[in-house]
């Protein structure tokens, strides 16, 4: 018997949207139609109606109205979730109507104040039987085509609220971001625009000053530059919302610019060859204008692929490719780059060193990496500073590529460390003056001969202190470089943790990315409390003397099955409660826990076991099981003891399964059963949005 003849949920880094992490299995489905008569048709008794509330020929009309359109005897189902959709027409712009279900307990949906099919899904938190819409503000429109159906699914709600960087399938930084589809730039490509053609011709194009020309040349507009401020302009019309501007540029002398001016927008990106990325919110009508230089003749630029699309960031989960191979889940904790410039290095304190911005490929895959040639052969370096407010563990970080030096020397704070970027490996490293004491090093290829540095560092005395992540030297342990030539560097962060997590950019002031929480409750008909198996496969991001927790729980620690990393060094956790009785507590160290370990804990009546990769490692042959598991979390249940780290599998199995596929699931085979569920996911139509 199959292994997927038993399971009944499985989690895997696949389909995604904002917001929400979908799982392979079970595929979302409806249950029976809840409400009655939900296109009210002539003559229906099953609708009350409020003040201002009206049913006529298929539509429930609202004129001001401050009552509830309501339906009772419906009998909604504790820890259940429920799909609802309807339609506004008629909308006036006057007030707004909510959804409830409404008993002992209401549960409430989304403010709604204007035209158009709205669906949302609420959970159950209590047995209630009326089904209403609540109006605020003396609200005026028509509702229609109203439908309730029980929900069915275990796709994970996922919560951050800002944007957040990972490693993608190409091994590239950027952001785990959703891209329209829709184009806010026409012929951004001039793609059949003839040779010659002035691109002010063209749709939503303008002149802007006088060039020598802006001239559409095999599928580029070239701009050539006599003086300052000309070249041609793009007008985009209203838009709202976050955007992602993108354009490729060739034939740049180095004088090259793009300004974009709009209602709170007014920024100029200088441009260099290779693909320019950036990111802004706009509110109004925007004019992008293309210059080829600032203020000297003869200079020439051209431009293609031009796109500017909107974009959602916050709250995407992060499928995280690092290190290659299949990915994972990526949970991080809050963190906040202190630095204020990530990869704008021209306003760093520099002694014995000259700075070139945009001159190489970063780890983002754009050209915006910095080289930094030291003009010294003594003690030449770069600098900048951050604020520690509060003390504790601070980790410092910056990605750095060899052209000519083995070494570099890093100061952080108090704290110092030499780094091989030729090979990777760490020198030495320590701490001088007071306040501050070496915790950590580290070393990490991310491809393209670029290396991820990183130094943590205890501090005392709270302050202004300095990162000085660049001094090249000739060999560990020296502080000179002994000769000239240069490096690249890029992607700078200080924050405040024992280890470093995932790139955050600035580019003016701190940047908070906040905490990844993925939970999903409501799902107590996949969940079988009397027996079953939560099969991970996990890694931690650190040893850092926390507990970090992953439950099936009644949404409190009173019954919930646990599994965990402790605040004990590579050390694994079990745990079963039972009416807030703990039943079963097991404790196993691995090898290490920032590798991947597959982990299965099978429950049943006097029958629990712990499965590491492909050894039953501890059993408890005396306890009782958990009531009414109904919610899957990143957490201790209750919203404590976050888990962060990497989640390549979550399984969730409705039967305690023999030692024989315990074995299978844990073991070298278990990567089968992975591959089973990649191919599962690819085939479903809700892959990554």
């Amino acid at each position: 018997m199959s292994l997927l003849d038993d399971v009944s949920i499985v989690v895997t880094p696949n389909g995604y949207k904002a917001g929400e992490l979908y799982a392979v299995i079970p595929v979302p489905s409806e249950g029976a139609e809840e409400v009655t008569d939900g296109t009210f048709p002539s003559g229906t008794t099953d609708w009350s109606e409020g003040t201002g509330w009206s049913l006529v020929d298929g539509y429930a009309n609202a004129s001001s109205a401050s009552g509830e359109l309501s339906q009772s005897g419906i009998d909604f189902d504790t820890s259940k979730r429920y799909y609802i959709q309807y339609t506004i027409s008629g909308y006036s712009g006057s007030g707004g109507v909510t959804v409830r279900l409404k008993g002992a307990v209401w549960n409430t949906g989304v403010l709604r104040n204007g035209n158009g099919t709205f669906t949302e899904t609420i959970l159950c938190t209590a047995e209630n039987n009326i089904f209403t819409f609540v109006t605020s503000s003396s609200f005026t429109g028509s509702i229609s085509n109203v439908s309730v159906k029980e929900y069915t699914s275990a796709d994970m709600d996922v919560t951050r609220a800002t944007a957040a960087t990972r490693v993608d399938e190409d091994g590239l930084v950027n952001y785990a971001e959703i891209v329209s589809d829709t184009e806010s730039i026409t012929n951004g490509s001039f793609t059949g625009v003839a040779n010659g053609t002035d691109v002010i011709t063209l749709l939503r194009w303008s002149a802007y000053g006088t060039p020598t020309s802006r001239n559409v040349v095999d599928n580029k507009l070239v701009i050539v530059q006599n003086a300052a401020n000309q070249g041609a302009r793009y007008d985009t019309g209203v838009l709202t919302g976050n955007y992602k501007f993108t354009v490729d540029v060739s034939g740049d002398t180095g004088d090259g610019s793009i300004y974009i001016a709009g209602t709170g927008l007014n920024f100029g990106i200088n441009t260099y060859v290779g693909k320019v990325v950036y990111y802004f919110t706009a509110s109004s009508n925007l004019t992008i204008y293309f210059r080829a230089g600032d203020n000297n003749g003869g200079d020439t630029t051209s431009y293609t692929n031009i796109s500017l699309k909107e974009v959602t960031r916050d709250n995407v989960p992060r499928i995280d490719y690092t290190g290659g191979g299949c990915p994972h889940i990526l949970a991080e904790p809050q963190r906040t780059n202190l630095v204020t410039y990530s990869e704008d290095f021209s306003g760093y304190t520099k002694s014995g060193i000259n700075i070139v911005s945009n001159i190489s490929t970063s780890p983002d895959g754009t050209v915006n990496a910095t080289s930094l040639t030291n003009t010294t052969t003594g003690q030449s370096h770069i600098r900048t500073t951050f604020v520690v407010a509060s003390t504790g563990n601070y980790t410092g970080t910056s990605y750095i590529k060899k052209q000519d030096f083995d070494f570099i020397y890093v100061e952080f704070g108090n704290a110092f460390s030499w780094f091989n970027i030729s090979n990777g490996t760490l020198g030495n490293s320590g701490n001088f003056g007071s306040g501050w004491t070496f915790v950590n090093h580290s070393i990490e290829s991310v491809g393209n001969d670029w290396y991820r540095i990183s130094i943590t560092a205890n501090n005392t005395i709270t302050g202004t202190y300095n990162f000085r992540p660049y001094q090249p030297t000739s060999a560990n342990g020296s502080y000179t470089s002994g000769s000239l030539g240069k490096s690249f560097i890029w992607g700078t962060q200080v924050e405040e943790g024992s280890y470093a997590t995932s790139y955050i950019p600035t580019s003016g002031s701190t940047v908070t990315r906040n905490q990844d929480q993925f939970t999903r409750d409501g799902i107590g008909s996949l969940i079988n409390s009397t027996e079953g198996v939560l099969f991970l496969e996990i890694a931690a991001l650190a040893n850092d003397s926390t507990f970090r927790q992953l439950t099936l729980s009644d949404g409190t620690t009173a019954n919930r099955i646990l599994v965990d990393f402790t605040d004990t060094s590579n050390q694994i956790r079990v745990f079963c409660a039972s009416g807030g009785v703990s039943q079963v507590s097991e404790t196993f160290n691995v090898t290490s826990s920032l590798s991947f370990n597959k982990i299965a804990f099978k429950y049943k009546l006097n029958d629990f076991a712990l499965w590491v990769n492909g050894v039953e490692v501890a059993t408890d042959t005396s306890g009782i099981t958990p009531i009414g598991l109904n919610k899957l979390s990143f957490n201790n249940g209750a919203g404590s003891f976050d888990f962060y780290g990497k989640v390549k599998q979550l399984q969730v199995y409705d039967t305690a399964l023999t030692d024989e596929q315990l074995l299978q699931l844990t073991g070298e085979s278990g990567t089968d059963f992975y591959e089973s569920y990649a191919e599962m996911a690819s085939a479903l139509t809700y892959t990554i949005q």
